[in-house]
């Protein structure tokens, strides 16, 4: 998978790398068998709120609420470098 963008996801250090089959980083993560916590999927509820370590997202929906400094909206995002998240517990 030469030029995939890598996605690390903390704290189990598993490492998927994105592809057009992922609408967002929580489908990546579920793909992977990770299993945030969510709610909504449309970027309200804040429910998949995770914590960006690096890297840089973009939002294909933009959130009703911004989540923050240095966190993100699995549900809504997907990578435009490659990225680390810390992901919530459900």
């Amino acid at each position: 998978m030469s030029g995939a963008l890598r996605v690390t996801f903390l704290p189990s250090g598993q490492v998927a790398h994105w592809t057009a089959d992922a609408y967002a980083l929580l489908d990546l993560a579920e793909a992977n068998g990770l299993t945030p916590p969510f709610s909504c999927r449309a970027g309200v509820c804040n429910t998949c709120r995770s914590t960006l370590v690096s890297g840089e997202v973009r939002y294909s929906e933009p959130p009703l609420d911004d989540p923050g400094p240095g966190q993100v909206l699995l549900c809504c995002s997907q990578p435009v470098t490659d990225v680390t998240l810390h992901l919530q517990h459900p």
